[in-house]
């Protein structure tokens, strides 16, 4: 099964069905956790590839893992505030061809630890969904809107929710820990379009959680930091010309 993971908010119904209606056709089934909804929104429950949920507490961004997937199902996590293009779901999955998704994790925002001068100091890369992508490119950490892996690696909600706000660094954690590389994929520039407003900026984790969960979020940095996986930044072809991919990646 092919299937789409998504949590979300009230602040955000204005723009949900944007995001559904842009993924649902990619999709066998679509996976909604509403956070602080008192019911499931109507034109939700009339979609029969639609699975909603209204947990008891606030999962936030971890309520994409509030669902268990099966171990061959292929899991894209998205966000609310995304439209993903018509070709979007097939062009994920056609790089599986290349990278076994038993050992690999796919997605189109990538963040790299490395010193970006030689012999200069380290810091962080970043590569935005919005703008181009020409290359396929190993990374430290995905975003959790734009990625895709194997429901057998697929973290639980119970490894998860105690980095809610933050869980691009625990999702990057658990699967550098079981050895599965991260990867960045190549796109044209507005692939994938943001559909946030001046208005819901305001609403993002970064302002509602990063910044008033400070330490617990440097203790999930600094663990990405430390388990930081071999070669990080490069190019796959570099990695390939130098005979450094792992023995499941394909030409």
């Amino acid at each position: 099964m092919i299937r789409a993971h998504l949590a979300t908010f009230p602040i955000r119904s204005g723009i949900l069905m944007q995001t559904v209606q842009s993924i649902l056709p990619q999709v066998d089934r679509l996976f909604i956790c509403l956070n602080d909804y008192d019911h499931v929104p109507e034109e939700l429950t009339q979609e029969p590839k639609i699975e909603a949920m209204i947990p008891d507490r606030d999962l936030k961004d971890a309520g994409k893992f509030a669902f268990v997937p099966e171990p061959d199902d292929l899991v894209f996590t998205i966000d609310d505030d995304i439209l993903y293009p018509p070709d979007y779901v097939s062009k994920t999955l056609a790089m599986f061809k290349r990278l076994d998704p038993q050992h690999h994790v796919l997605g189109h925002l990538g963040h790299a630890w490395l010193a970006k001068t030689p012999g200069g100091p380290m810091g962080w890369q970043n590569w935005l969904f919005r703008k181009k992508m020409g290359n396929l490119r190993k990374v430290d950490l995905v975003g959790t809107g734009t990625a895709c892996q194997l429901g057998k690696n697929f973290p639980r909600l119970d490894q998860i929710e105690s980095a809610a706000g933050f869980v691009d660094l625990r999702h990057a954690r658990l699967h550098a820990e079981a050895g599965r590389w991260l990867w960045m994929l190549p796109h044209p520039a507005e692939w994938m379009v943001s559909t946030m407003t001046p208005d819901l900026k305001s609403t993002s984790l970064l302002y509602t959680v990063n910044k008033a969960a400070a330490r617990p979020l440097r203790h999930e940095v600094f663990a990405v930091i430390g388990g930081r996986t071999p070669h990080s930044g490069k190019r796959f072809r570099e990695l390939r010309a130098q005979g450094l991919l792992p023995p499941q990646s394909q030409d």
